[in-house]
């Protein structure tokens, strides 16, 4: 029986996998040639390395499909996958800025169905914390 488990899932995530790659072809034949838009937004000042970045981004030929988060523009979180239309427009993404006082850029990365990318970023002061 065990086996026959293991089989079940094997198969459940192979046809999860066609599912996402046949969405992807149909969105490169779509012929989007246009990137997601949008924008980022973080507070002005936080005293914490913890934040919570807000991403609000669209596609309306293929959707956005992901988007990763960075806090130099060239090391690079994991790919997250974005909720499509997002609720209420935005998300909110929890990030950890780099460790020092002082101004603060998080990048943004989007990728929508057809590959395109699109950054966006913002930006905070990282203040020391008040006792």
């Amino acid at each position: 029986m065990k086996k026959l488990a293991v089989l079940a899932v094997f198969v459940v995530a192979l046809s999860a996998a066609a599912l996402v790659a046949a969405d992807r072809a149909r969105s490169l034949d779509s012929g989007d040639t246009t990137s997601p838009v949008g924008a980022v937004s973080l507070p002005t000042h936080v005293t914490s390395t913890s934040v919570v970045v807000t991403v609000r981004v669209a596609d309306p030929q293929s959707g956005v499909v992901d988007l990763r988060l960075s806090n130099d523009g060239r090391t690079w979180g994991p790919w997250v996958a974005f909720p499509s239309p997002a609720p209420g427009g935005s998300i909110d993404l929890p990030w950890t800025l780099s460790p020092g006082l002082g101004l603060k850029t998080v990048t943004v990365e989007a990728r929508n169905g057809a590959g395109l990318l699109a950054d966006f970023r913002a930006v905070t002061v990282l203040l020391p914390a008040s006792d």
